[in-house]
């Protein structure tokens, strides 16, 4: 199979080692906006605008860039041109991009899988068969660990240099979740957001700090612990990128859970993108959420022997 990798930051690369690693694919080219990218496995390098020069030669674009600012309209542009699969993970906005992406697929004759990363994505998967299983609500619990979404909506606010955020979850309301089945849990009670920050002196601590607790979708309403630090301190804290997560389910005398742990969050998200590219060819077109693809079609080979 023949990929393009849209976007060069951490999920990217970690597409590009694990394609190289696997040895049995090609990686045609990355397109990225930035200027004077190298790539780490002299991979071609071409501007995002040259993509559309690549249309016939890409079997699939794998897009890796941010949900807050680029994929939301990165993937319905580069589907005009290619297949593609993405990582959109602002939940409260994946129907409406789902719906944007499935009029531009069928429009022009491609096909998309969209939200398939972790979570969403894997969790999801669980988070469907536990709760109509159980018939009771499965939750997510997510760190303790890096969130990239978070870290990149931190790096988008003017005045902050560099960012990275840590999710912690509460393990009071893990507990809830067991001990009493079917009862209603606040989403806010669920987790903190430790920020580290550091500031490159254009705006005070208390604007920039306004501005973290009002971001929706990321900050507002949470629990936010916001900590400045020095530049330094950022990139010795940006160099492990673990992270976990726990999906929770219990009815009268059941329970039920998945736990996912991983030393580097890129690289997990990055197989589980290149393990649902297959199915790309043999869906009709249209944006499929990863829910909608069935198991079956993941992976190269016959998946009966998994039974």
């Amino acid at each position: 199979m023949k990929f393009g990798i849209c976007g060069y930051g951490n999920l990217g690369k970690a597409i590009e080692r694990e394609i190289i690693a696997n040895n049995q694919n090609e990686i045609v080219a990355i397109f990225t906006r930035r200027n004077h990218v190298i790539s780490q496995y002299q991979t071609p390098v071409e501007n995002y605008s040259n993509a559309p020069l690549y249309a016939e030669k890409i079997d699939v674009m794998i897009m890796c860039g941010g949900s807050q600012e680029d994929l939301q309209w990165q993937s319905p542009d580069m589907l005009k041109y290619f297949n593609i699969i993405d990582t959109f993970d602002t939940h409260a906005r994946i129907k409406e991009h789902g719906e944007n992406l499935d009029k531009v697929a069928k429009k022009y004759n491609h096909t998309a899988i969209y939200s398939c990363g972790w979570d969403p994505g894997l969790f999801s998967v669980v988070r469907t068969l536990l709760s109509n299983v159980f018939d009771s609500t499965a939750y997510t619990f997510w760190g303790k660990g890096v969130s990239q979404g978070h870290s990149e909506a931190l790096r988008n606010i003017p005045g902050i240099l560099d960012a990275i955020q840590f999710t912690v979850p509460n393990e009071e309301a893990k507990k809830q979740v067991m001990l009493f089945p079917g009862s209603e849990i606040d989403s806010n009670f669920m987790h903190e957001r430790h920020c580290y920050i550091s500031l490159d002196g254009t705006r005070t601590f208390e604007e920039i700090e306004k501005d973290i607790l009002n971001t929706e979708n990321y900050f507002k309403d949470q629990k936010v612990i916001i900590n400045q630090v020095p530049l330094d301190e950022i990139k010795e804290l940006k160099k492990k990128m673990y992270h976990e997560g726990e999906v929770l389910c219990s009815s009268e005398g059941l329970e039920g859970s998945f736990h996912l742990k991983m030393n580097d969050n890129p690289m997990m998200t990055a197989k589980i993108l290149l393990a649902y590219t297959p199915p790309l060819k043999k869906l009709s077109p249209g944006a499929y959420s990863i829910i909608d693809v069935p198991t079956c079609l993941i992976g190269k080979e016959d998946n009966h022997h998994f039974l």
